[in-house]
């Protein structure tokens, strides 16, 4: 059976893409979370930086690519993965 995934960015991540156009694309950020569901859910040997992350963020996937971090989380269905990317931003700013 294929599965269907879905990608949806929330406004904080949405704004973040818009104001920092040349450090990062959508392109970019859909192909890690692609790589992460692969690993994650179909438990593929991918090299991607991802972390379970704890606390307040419990369920939560970092996805690391250079200083940006990418929070998503990731909902399972039986047809549809869909996927959420949370926020965006530089190592410094992303867990406040």
């Amino acid at each position: 059976m294929q599965k269907q995934i879905t990608i949806t960015y929330l406004k904080k991540a949405d704004k973040f893409l818009r104001k920092n156009k040349n450090t990062i694309t959508e392109e970019i950020i859909d192909n890690l979370v692609i790589l992460t569901i692969k690993k994650k859910i179909f438990d593929l040997d991918i090299n991607i930086d991802v972390k379970n992350l704890k606390g307040a963020l419990q369920g939560k996937y970092r996805i690391r690519k250079g200083k940006i971090r990418i929070i998503i989380e990731i909902d399972e269905d039986e047809v549809i993965i869909q996927s959420i990317v949370e926020d965006i931003g530089f190592r410094g700013d992303i867990y406040n």
